[in-house]
């Protein structure tokens, strides 16, 4: 499902693009290549596998978990980003699923969030 990977005939991502311009991208890159009838669980196993994904080169940016088997990503911050956006990608797809307008949903949310007492350490 990144649209990252793939190149698009159909859509096209606009320069600066807001959330918005973003999950309804991915909504007409998802119809276009019949990703749209995939189940929530499936796209939800595909978030997982990113999270994951992202995990792993959250690790290597830092250098952790290296061997000599394998090339050094330490402070290679490209492989970070792409997982970032890997991630991003699926949440907008999982929120298309559900109908949900993430910019609206977020800022409802922290709206919510700017009400509350927080304590030390929480987040």
């Amino acid at each position: 499902m990144p649209f990252h990977r793939y190149h698009s005939d159909m859509t096209t991502l606009k320069q600066n693009p807001t959330l918005n311009d973003l999950q309804a991208h991915i909504k007409a890159v998802c119809a276009e290549r019949g990703w749209d009838k995939n189940s929530d669980l499936v796209i939800l196993s595909g978030l997982v596998e990113e999270l994951g994904e992202l995990t792993r080169a959250m690790r290597d940016y830092k250098g952790e978990w290296e061997t000599e088997k394998q090339e050094s990503r330490k402070g290679q911050k490209h492989h970070l980003e792409h997982e970032f956006a890997d991630v991003l990608n699926y949440l907008l797809d999982l929120a298309n699923y559900y109908d949900v307008d993430m910019e609206k949903a977020f800022r409802e949310k922290w709206e919510i969030n700017e009400k509350r007492t927080w304590g030390e350490g929480s987040n």
